[in-house]
């Protein structure tokens, strides 16, 4: 066979079997960890170009300046309320960064308004097709709906129907005589759709607030997403799973710039919140007090949304939470970088996935499999080989694969399709650069990285413990690397989920854009004998120290500081490998503790499924707030699947994290770790850039007990040849509380 022919007829046969996939009954392909089904085709309205002079990669450094808790938000700056038919403003705090896709038309509000006729941004179209002008900002008129609940319908359902004009439809639900009847004010304040949602009387104004019991419900919403996106909000993102609250007279406020997929510009989705806050206090008054809900990038913007914006919340119901986002890619960038090893450079061993808790601390099954096998089954039967994995997954091959990518490289975005080819291929898409106000550009245009990870002993605690030889300590810690500078990174090798026409070159790993050792994979016993002279080992990381300081300075990071009525809640979802592990929870309560000294504040719930007792929290709030006490029943507590309380009290949570006995709830819920965690770092995981010491150094403080390394000191002075990680000594990248502006 020709070349040629080599080269075609492999995704011809990938095409084949994606059509046989397709064609299975209940069969779909989707990018799960969005979230979001996988359109091969793309939207009907592309992003064409930029606007004319805008140039994205003009090199700028990490910002330096105060916390934005210390950078006031003056509403008074925006002529507030918007009224039905007007444009929301824009928010000039930070330039508007493009290409921005827009979402009016996946929010079922029609095409963006026209803005510009120099061909920036997305085309808006006429009746018949012709092209009336560029929308490059998204905006759309304020419009105000009404919705019904039908009788007999049960709110949990969410079976809202449009409210015809005249009379009130035959099939009307009533509530103490009342029409349930919901106002929907929708529209963009910024560059984002917001939604505004309450009872309101059909009759009435729409100023009308008689319905309104004083008390307003900010639904923050999850997801991962890196920009460049206008976000999509719909009628169910404001009504679903909030429907009985609106119904018992809560307004519940909603934006696609507070949805987590569709950004996590944390900085940008505090002032987002205060400005559809504002809109909302402009028209109807002020409120009792507003309470965050939301899970996972939902619950990491109350976290930190609760530091950076003062006023905005006054209590906060995070569910399935981490404590920020940016943190958890301290070791979240490890994941891959692992499971690489662990499957293409490790021994035998670790072919039994539970194996790999020891280094990665995250839950492992050797029968639940990880989402994307199957595509690495494909590409190895169409080579006449063996699939390069073992059976079952980690957590961080199950529910992180493929996040890695999304935020790391920049020639990687899952929402590429909303771009002209062109323009995409153009572009660095990835987190940092999203958040080059914060961040910074380099010379080339490219966001500097904070992940760091010189001088990390991946494994040290196996090793503590007796459970990992000297042999593998060195192996791994030889082979693990990091990742190639962004310039140097490579397009994503994921077959349809990245648009690569050749299933053969699929790699779940990404490991084309790793830094591998030189001369390839040594066998174990090379690390048994004596050391030699030299050694080539896999480059690791070293993050850019101004950027790293910057996570702080622009409020990526949730710092502790965190005093408002909380009630933390969670299924447990440890042993499913789900992303949403239970050690989350203890994170962000271990930085509490360590800023304030107390984190009495802080309710952790945590439940075997179904048990989901949201109604219960929010009541529970209600009572703490209104009276100003904390009602008896906000504890940390542990419940079984069907609500009966396993224990609750003091204590419960303690354990080897916060240097206690282990208490009744931890014994229930075990709480696995990071990969960081199993190298010594701390259970609140806020470490970008560790202390490093000389081996010598490590070998006389201990660091190593009860295990003696000292026969292995010129191996382990070759494997850390810039030293290790000594996390007794805190964050190196952190900037202190006065750098940051911020009150001891």
């Amino acid at each position: 066979m020709t070349d040629r022919g080599k080269g075609f007829w492999k995704p011809w046969l990938g095409g084949l079997i994606l059509v046989a996939m397709a064609a299975i009954p209940g069969s779909k392909l989707t990018l799960d960890w969005l979230g979001e089904e996988l359109t091969p085709e793309p939207p009907p309205h592309l992003v064409e170009a930029l606007p004319a002079g805008y140039d994205p990669f003009i090199p700028s450094p990490p910002y330096a300046g105060p916390h934005p808790s210390l950078v006031p938000f003056d509403a008074g700056a925006f002529q507030l309320p918007v009224q039905p038919g007007e444009v929301g403003p824009l928010d000039s705090f930070w330039p508007p960064d493009y290409p921005f896709a827009c979402a009016t038309e996946e929010s079922d509000l029609g095409q963006p308004l026209v803005d510009n006729q120099q061909g920036a941004g997305t085309p808006v179209q006429g009746p018949d097709g012709q092209v009336l002008g560029y929308s490059k900002d998204c905006r759309l008129k304020t419009r105000v709906d009404y919705y019904y609940l039908p009788a007999g319908q049960d709110p949990a359902q969410d079976q809202l129907k449009p409210l015809p004009a005249g009379a009130l439809p035959a099939d009307m639900g009533y509530k103490d005589g009342k029409p349930l009847v919901l106002r929907i004010e929708r529209g963009t304040l910024g560059r984002y759709i917001y939604g505004i949602a309450m009872l309101a009387d059909p009759k009435a104004g729409l100023g009308d607030a008689s319905r309104w019991n004083q008390r307003i419900i900010f639904n923050f919403k999850g997801g991962v997403g890196i920009g460049s996106y206008q976000g999509r909000l719909r009628l169910s993102d404001m009504t679903k799973h909030l429907l009985p609250q609106l119904l018992a007279g809560y307004a519940v406020l909603s934006s696609s710039g507070n949805i987590t997929s569709t950004h996590y510009d944390l900085w940008r989705a505090a002032r987002n919140a205060q400005l559809v806050k504002a809109q909302f206090v402009a028209r109807y008054g002020q409120p009792r007090y507003t309470v965050g809900i939301g899970g996972s990038g939902g619950a990491v913007q109350q976290y930190v949304l609760s530091e950076t914006a003062p006023g905005l919340l006054d209590a906060l119901v995070p569910l399935y939470s981490f404590p920020d986002m940016v943190t958890q890619s301290i070791w979240a960038l490890d994941c891959e970088l692992l499971e690489y090893y662990f499957d293409q450079e490790a021994g035998p061993r670790w072919q039994r996935q539970e194996e790999r808790t020891l280094v990665e601390g995250l839950a492992a099954s050797s029968t639940k499999e990880q989402r994307y096998r199957r595509f690495e089954n494909w590409s190895q039967w169409l080579q006449l080989k063996s699939s390069r994995m073992p059976p079952g997954a980690t957590e961080c091959a199950a529910s992180w694969r493929g996040l890695g990518p999304m935020t790391n490289n920049p020639r990687y975005f899952h929402r590429a399709r909303f771009f002209a080819p062109e323009l995409a291929k153009a572009m660095h898409f990835s987190y940092w650069h999203d958040l080059a106000p914060i961040y910074g550009l380099d010379d080339q245009g490219y966001g500097y990285r904070t992940f760091d990870n010189l001088g990390v002993q991946y494994g040290l605690e196996a090793l503590k413990e007796g459970k990992l030889s000297v042999p593998e300590f060195l192996h791994l810690n030889a082979h693990i690397g990091g990742w190639k500078p962004p310039a140097q990174q490579q397009p994503e090798r994921y077959w349809v989920l990245s648009g690569d026409e050749d299933l053969t070159r699929l790699s779940l790993w990404s490991d084309q854009n790793m830094q591998k050792r030189p001369g390839g994979v040594l066998p174990l016993s090379f690390f048994q004998g004596p050391a030699p002279k030299t050694l080539e080992v896999a480059r690791r990381n070293q993050g850019y120290p101004a950027a790293q300081a910057a996570a702080y300075h622009g409020g990526q990071v949730f710092l502790g500081r965190e005093r408002l009525p909380t009630i933390d809640f969670r299924p447990y979802l440890d042993p499913s490998l789900n992303m949403h592990h239970s050690f989350a929870s203890l994170s962000a309560k271990a930085r509490m503790l360590r800023a304030q000294g107390s984190a009495d504040n802080l309710v952790i719930w945590m439940a075997d499924k179904p048990y989901e007792p949201i109604a219960k929290i929010l009541a529970l709030v209600d009572r703490w707030l209104t009276t100003g006490r904390k009602p008896a029943e906000a504890v940390d507590s542990c419940f079984k699947g069907d609500g009966e309380v396993i224990a609750q009290g003091p204590g419960v949570w303690d354990g080897p994290w916060d240097g206690k006995a282990e208490g009744a709830c931890l014994q229930a819920f075990p709480a696995y770790s990071s990969p960081r965690n199993r190298a010594g770092s701390p259970l609140a995981g806020d470490i970008f850039r560790c202390a490093r010491i000389p081996v010598d150094a490590a070998l006389a403080q201990g660091l190593y007990a009860p295990v003696d390394m000292r026969p292995w000191r010129d191996w382990l002075k070759l494997v850390f040849k810039d030293g290790v990680c000594d996390y007794s000594q805190g964050d190196q990248a952190r900037p202190s509380d006065e750098d940051m502006g911020l009150a001891p």
